[in-house]
């Protein structure tokens, strides 16, 4: 071996022991925007709802839709992407379709004038989001070394709380001055914005690495099996079972909180 390929090979060693936070930023953009449509859906759709229906039950439960179709279409869009090919990647399709779509059926929600267009709308967006909703979540472990998923796995999650908090500072106070239209507009525009970034800077590997990613997927698949959770000692089973039930729980505060903060504060 040559010194000069043992210098490049320490170099891709040491590239390989750094995050390219770059490069996360860039893949987090998807999710940034994501986490923003959401924030101003669980906002402002029960305000628009409250326009058309009196009933804080019946509100509650259309709010509940995304979770609906989250458990139901998540997984299987999510089993689709792993399985595509295609000369823009696995998941790329998928955002670059869904995605838009999405931008454009939330601009219209707010102008609908009846409450059967306002439901068929939001049904069609929700089902939308959970289209690409999968896909975009696995880019990150995708194009990330296994090593750096926790770091990258915070870069995002802090994209998203990022998102979060313009969507209710930004967003209220352009509701607030330019009405509701407004902020569903802005949210769509980011929407956009970020599909863009994505497709120009974000590139998947075609070849070798949807190989590689398929033996991983197969190996996570082991590893979520349930005859794992039943092999674990009984005080383990049950310290697993208390985590999930309160994280369970912990999401149901959260999101009931989170959909009616609106309508009354």
């Amino acid at each position: 071996m040559t010194e000069n390929n043992i210098d490049t090979n320490t170099i891709n060693k040491t590239k390989e022991k750094k995050l390219n936070y770059g490069k996360t930023f860039l893949i987090g953009t998807g999710f940034f925007a994501s986490s923003l449509l959401w924030s101003l859906y669980n906002s402002f759709i029960p305000l628009i709802l409250k326009d058309f229906i009196t009933s804080t039950t019946l509100i509650g439960f259309i709010m509940t839709i995304d979770n609906i179709f989250g458990v139901i279409f998540q997984p299987v869009f999510g089993a689709m992407s792993d399985r595509t090919h295609t000369k823009i990647g696995k998941r790329m399709p998928y955002i670059i379709i869904a995605a838009p779509l999405c931008a454009g059926l939330f601009f219209f929600i707010p102008r609908m004038s009846s409450v059967i267009t306002l439901m068929a709308l939001v049904i069609v967006f929700n089902f939308g989001m959970s289209v690409w909703r999968a896909p975009i979540v696995a880019l990150m472990p995708d194009l990330t070394p296994k090593q750096h998923w926790s770091k990258a796995n915070g870069v995002i999650n802090l994209m998203g709380g990022v998102s979060s908090i313009i969507a209710f500072l930004i967003g209220g106070k352009i509701a607030n001055s330019f009405g509701r239209s407004a902020t569903f507009g802005m949210g769509s525009i980011v929407m956009l914005i970020a599909v863009i970034i994505l497709f120009i800077f974000v590139k998947e590997p075609v070849n070798q690495a949807s190989t590689i990613s398929q033996k991983e997927s197969k190996k996570k698949e082991k590893i979520l099996d349930l005859s794992n959770f039943k092999k674990l000692p009984t005080e383990d089973r049950h310290n697993l079972t208390y985590l999930l039930l309160a994280i369970f729980f912990w999401f149901c505060g959260y999101n009931a909180v989170e959909t009616f903060f609106t309508s009354f504060a």
